[in-house]
């Protein structure tokens, strides 16, 4: 990638973000990597904006990783209090007010990113006006994270006063004009994730060797790895598995423990891996079990992986959006319960054309981007 530094670039790049689930984090670490590329010089700072500005905000994200690792039916009741929660902003801040204005007239940024919906409205004109007084002019950019539209789309995604949305579907984009944000701000520059996803070839359409099936685990540790092993007893001589076990010792302490006492299935617990490891899995997995979120899915899309969602506990209103993108793409499988994994890994294995129409689709619908294009667009180069 050419380096470029000009004039009239920005120098100091603030992201808002929440550790509310995966997607949010994996964004903003991926644009400070990119930036951080074409702008050497530029100072990129993230920010868990809503755990750090106020005890209430960090409450309100240890609950929402508790549901989805517990109980995610309970965000259907959580998530329409969170759509509520934009009543305290009324164009200003009225929690984390002395926080956010402090760290705003101490870094002083020309780019602020939101990729979390609650550090939008509010948080946008609050910025704004901090800034004008200090005699500075700041672009509020929109990294809008989600696959699709309709229920589950949170509205804090939208914001009167940011500068650029971008979208990363077609759909999106419809659902923030369908939300009133005017066409000349909205931009469907597609997904910018770790570079590694984007310069790295695709998984192949034919795979060689045992069918490798990765169970995947959120960045809260949400997982039914346990149940799904144990379910998964019987495919053994044809089967290999691989865990996913996050940053968490315990979890994967647990399956290393499980896969001892069960010693026919091949299982291969996994701890954290970084961006160019998660590529590699992508690429030679038969298919990787998941929760629907944005990020997996997201990820899946550009490297053309089968997902089968894990829904088990229930669906969480924005976890539908990715299963309405893969559903309207004859894209979706779907297991509610671990036996329900069994018949769809044994119908692909007795079918292996349906499997590969399967893979073949994902391709198809892969998401793509142009790097230079969205940080041309994003620092106005």
């Amino acid at each position: 990638m050419v380096v470029v530094e000009m004039a009239g670039l920005p120098t100091r790049v603030l992201i808002f973000t929440s550790s509310a689930g995966t997607a949010h984090d994996a964004a903003a670490d991926a644009l400070q990597q990119w930036i951080a590329r074409r702008l050497p010089s530029a100072q990129v700072r993230i920010e868990s904006v809503l755990e750090n500005a106020s005890r209430a905000g960090g409450m309100a994200v240890s609950l929402y990783n508790w549901i989805q690792r517990r109980a995610p039916w309970l965000h259907y009741i959580y998530w329409r209090f969170c759509e509520l929660e934009d009543v305290t902003k009324p164009g200003t801040l009225l929690v984390g007010r002395r926080y956010i204005q402090n760290l705003l007239e101490d870094y002083r940024p020309q780019l602020v990113i939101s990729t979390y919906p609650h550090t939008n409205r509010g948080h946008f004109p609050f910025v704004k006006r901090v800034l004008r007084r200090l005699g500075q002019s700041v672009r509020c950019v929109v990294c809008c994270t989600e696959v699709d539209g309709g229920f589950g789309f949170s509205r804090n995604w939208v914001s009167g006063r940011a500068d650029t949305f971008w979208a990363i579907t077609p759909e999106v984009r419809h659902e923030a004009a369908r939300r009133g944000t005017p066409a000349e701000r909205l931009v469907t520059w597609g997904p910018l994730l770790y570079p590694a996803y984007h310069e790295t070839p695709p998984a192949p359409l034919a795979l060689a060797g045992r069918p490798q099936l990765v169970l995947g685990t959120g960045g809260n540790g949400a997982n039914n790895h346990v149940a799904l092993l144990e379910a998964l007893l019987p495919l053994s001589a044809w089967l290999d598995v691989r865990v996913l076990c996050g940053k968490r010792d315990r979890v994967r302490e647990e399956i290393q423990h499980w896969a001892r006492a069960h010693p026919e299935l091949a299982v291969e617990p996994m701890g954290f891996l970084g961006p160019e490891q998660m590529v590699e899995l992508y690429r030679t997995a038969w298919a990787l079990v998941a929760r629907p979120g944005a990020r997996t899915a997201t990820e899946a899309l550009v490297l053309g992986c089968p997902l089968i969602f894990n829904v088990m506990g229930g669906t969480m209103p924005q976890e539908q959006l990715a299963r309405r993108y893969f559903r309207a793409r004859q894209l979706e499988s779907v297991i509610k319960r671990p036996a329900d994994l069994v018949p769809v890994l044994q119908a692909w294995r007795a079918d292996p054309q349906v499997y590969q129409q399967l893979r073949a689709r994902m391709h198809q619908e892969r998401l793509q981007s142009n790097q230079e294009q969205i940080l041309s667009g994003l620092l106005h180069v």
